[in-house]
């Protein structure tokens, strides 16, 4: 068995940190010793200490980067025998690059990319940073072949490993009992998009295209709440702009829920609207439990509906390719998902083994 720790610096809780910590506990429960690195008071310090997974503390916020927190925090990591370090916020790759180097390459750096490549700016920085990654694992093959088209990395580092999704154990929700158990509208058609509240993920945009529909059954829901570490007035504008319109009984802010399962079956459809997504885990867990998304046609939406159907993919910033998306999924003209396939490759276990065998063999 291995020991790996888990860099997670960020003060948010969005689909990097949930990663992070999902594929800490899944590999916790195989036998492995982790240890999850993290700043005080944040939402993934809190939820890891519920779930019993050691905690190594901090105060190191992530846009300030210190030669000695990394010096610290290596002589801790090799003192304690924890020689491979897990990270997926591109923000600590300078953190990781440094723990590879400071420890002589005694601590294996594995940078897990569920975050866009940057742009051509401090492109030498970047590359001198690469050199100390010990694997580049790809959540989907598309990236892989952008890492190494756009990088210098050397091809027997990047892999394909998938993001892990946890096996549906338990019978799917009748869609009418996920509505009363959320108190949800039980006789509309629910339109929901799932994220924190946020600019990039273009929930003002879907209003927008809902306000020019003509169809009084529907209701569209954001599920999600504002960026923790970001302070944004996006969320109050965006209330704002749904209490004062004509269709403000049709619209629900459902903020944050915990039982997602129940999510995705009171809905008819997922909407994923941001500008982009490496991966995209509400689509990825949309398409899990059946639920027909409309995603945009680019990043990991585009490459896991084309791949695995379950949805269609419209033109992004294009409203009407949007809307004209919805009525087609509602008139069930879209590619059925293979539901079989799809949960063999995500499932934990297979991707567990696939870290094993791949990386850490």
């Amino acid at each position: 068995m291995k020991r790996i720790a888990y860099l997670s610096l960020s003060e948010a809780w969005g689909g990097l940190e949930m990663n992070q910590l999902r594929n800490a506990l899944a590999m916790h429960r195989r036998g492995h010793k982790v240890l999850l690195i993290a700043n005080v008071g944040t939402a993934i310090a809190k939820r890891a200490a519920q779930e019993n997974i050691p905690l190594f503390i901090v105060q190191q916020k992530t846009k300030h980067y210190q030669w000695f927190f990394a010096w610290k925090l290596s002589r801790y990591l090799l003192k304690q025998g924890f020689n491979e370090l897990f990270f997926r916020n591109n923000r600590e790759q300078s953190i990781a690059a440094s723990l590879a180097f400071l420890s002589l390459g005694k601590i294996k750096v594995h940078y897990f990319m569920e975050m866009a490549l940057g742009g051509k700016r401090n492109q030498f920085f970047r590359t001198l940073r690469y050199r100390f990654f010990t694997s580049w694992c790809c959540p989907l093959p598309y990236l892989k072949d952008q890492v190494l088209e756009l990088t210098k990395v050397s091809a027997k580092k990047v892999h394909i490993i998938p993001s892990g999704i946890e096996s549906l154990n338990a019978a799917p929700y009748a869609k009418n009992d996920a509505r009363e158990l959320l108190s949800w509208p039980q006789n509309a058609t629910l339109l929901v998009m799932v994220g924190r509240i946020d600019p990039k993920k273009r929930q003002e945009f879907v209003f927008e295209m809902f306000l020019k529909r003509q169809n009084p059954d529907e209701m569209l829901l954001f599920v999600g709440e504002s960026t923790l570490d970001e302070p944004s007035d996006y969320y109050a504008a965006l209330q704002q702009k749904v209490g004062s319109s004509a269709k403000k009984e049709q619209i629900i802010f459902a903020g944050f829920q915990h039982n997602m399962r129940a999510v995705y079956a009171a809905a008819d459809i997922m909407i994923m609207a941001s500008e982009y997504e490496t991966v995209g885990m509400a689509t990825l867990e949309a398409l899990q439990h059946g639920c027909p998304v409309v995603g945009v046609n680019n990043g990991g939406s585009k490459a896991l509906i084309e791949q695995y159907g379950g949805g269609l993919c419209y033109e992004a910033k294009d409203d009407k390719s949007l809307s004209a998306c919805i009525d087609m999924i509602k008139a069930k003209q879209f590619a059925a998902i293979g539901q079989s396939d799809f949960e063999q490759h995500f499932n934990f276990d297979n991707v567990c083994t696939l870290v094993e065998q791949t990386i850490l063999n």
